[in-house]
């Protein structure tokens, strides 16, 4: 055979096994789990094609991962307190709403006050606003990377990653054993648990980030062994598996954020067990047949829990997408279900039913509902052609305007856009571009 023909027989063989060496990269985002592949891969394309408000809403994006590209790394070690074990590698918080004794010389015991944060729990050495830094900005960078391509997104996010989860000197240990504290009653509780409920998004940032040769395949394996020894704390300790049992929104992102990184290490039937868990033994117990939650109902902010607690069964449902389970059409033995759930919600648009003078109602940024009605849309809006979540998402528009922060921003680079939106709506929402840069989610 002549030279020319077995280079025309060589190349045509691998043309058929996918392997034609004159083709382009793959530009498919890589699989998600609790992003939806195709609402990301359609806002990408959008932004490429020169969409304006896709393009406004992504320079808002890139302006502010410009201004944290530098920032970090992040490390548990860091902090100017030492937890009780000695090791400042593990990782240590305080309880958000306990404060000091006012009837006590010391101030111990400290004593709750539910829905009043002390400032101490956010700041002053403890690893909570590390590890919520380290995670929004590497959501920043990952989101950056995906729309731009440019290297230096990744390479922070991988560094970002590496400190916190890698590198010998600067990593944390994989267990929440000094969560939330309380001076003079624990060193640690199953409390603590809910402030890693932030992993499971940040799964889908590791996966996005990958497609980049600035996260090697050595660093997401030593990232992933993280992940799998977490798990096994998760699932196994006292903490882990109090937190999983816990009655209220703890318990849901306990049993949330196990299926998600159960499923990003590969262990599908671990992943499995605890969203059946979350759906079909914890839903009946936390929402009656009108979609209401009665325990997030008696807080001093009855709408901002009902929807927190709600993105946990959103994330449980996303990974249930991900094992070929659909539980966004589940119904509970009692009648509870998502739909009940995000219906009962949507009234306090309007300040209706359940939300009519409620004097509590207010106490959260209305157009946080985006995120969610977007959902409701999406898996109940357009199979029964109802309008009613398309018009609930424009309603909210006026209240963006008048709120002094707004993720719908990060939310469109994510997820469709509602029908009639422009670059008009978006100047109405926010003509200063000063609070358009918070994450989509809670």
């Amino acid at each position: 055979m002549s030279f020319i023909r077995l280079l025309v027989f060589c190349c045509a063989c691998l043309f058929l096994l996918g392997c034609n060496p004159k083709s382009e990269p793959d530009q498919r985002l890589p699989s998600l789990i609790i992003m939806q592949n195709t609402w990301l891969d359609n806002s990408v394309m959008l932004y490429k094609n020169g969409d304006r408000v896709t393009q406004e809403s992504a320079s808002l994006l890139i302006k502010k991962a410009n201004s944290i590209v530098s920032r970090g790394p992040y490390s548990v070690t860091s902090k100017d307190i030492t937890p009780p074990s000695g090791d400042k590698h593990d990782y240590m918080s305080v309880g958000p709403y306990w404060w000091p004794n006012p009837d006590t010389p010391d101030g111990l015991p400290w004593v709750k006050r539910d829905g009043e944060t002390n400032p101490s729990s956010e700041k002053g050495g403890t690893d909570k606003p590390v590890l919520n830094n380290m995670l929004t900005d590497v959501t920043t960078m990952a989101l950056a990377y995906t729309y731009t391509r440019n290297e230096k997104y990744a390479l922070q996010g991988a560094a970002l990653l590496n400190a916190w989860f890698v590198a010998s000197k600067t990593r944390m240990n994989p267990h929440l054993n000094f969560g939330q504290a309380v001076p003079g009653v624990s060193a640690g509780r199953v409390y603590g648990v809910i402030e890693t409920r932030w992993l499971a998004r940040l799964t889908d940032d590791i996966t996005l980030l990958s497609s980049s040769d600035a996260l090697t395949h050595d660093t997401v394996k030593n990232i992933k062994a993280w992940f799998s020894d977490y798990l096994a704390w998760l699932t196994q300790s006292d903490i882990g598996k109090g937190a999983c049992d816990a009655y209220n929104n703890h318990g849901s992102y306990c049993e949330a954020q196990t299926a998600a990184i159960a499923y990003f290490v590969g262990n599908k039937k671990l992943a499995k067990k605890y969203v059946k868990r979350l759906f079909e033994t914890r839903m009946a117990k936390q929402f009656e047949p009108n979609g209401a939650q009665p325990d997030e109902l008696k807080r001093t902010r009855p709408l901002h829990y009902s929807v927190f607690n709600l993105e946990a069964y959103f994330i449980g449902a996303r990974v249930g997408d991900a094992l070929g389970l659909n539980y966004w059409d589940y119904t509970a033995k009692n009648g509870a279900s998502i739909k009940q759930a995000i219906d009962f919600i949507l009234p306090a648009i309007y300040n209706n039913d359940y939300w009519a003078d409620n004097a509590y109602s207010p106490k959260m940024r209305v157009a946080r509902l985006y995120y969610f009605l977007q959902y409701g849309h999406e898996k109940y809006g357009r199979k029964n052609d109802d309008k009613k979540y398309q018009k609930a998402m424009q309603d909210l528009y006026p209240f963006a305007a008048k709120e002094n922060r707004n993720e719908m921003f990060q939310c469109f680079l994510q997820m469709p856009q509602p029908e009639g939106y422009s670059l008009a709506t978006l100047n109405q929402i926010d003509p200063d571009r000063v609070k358009s840069h918070y994450r989509c989610y809670y």
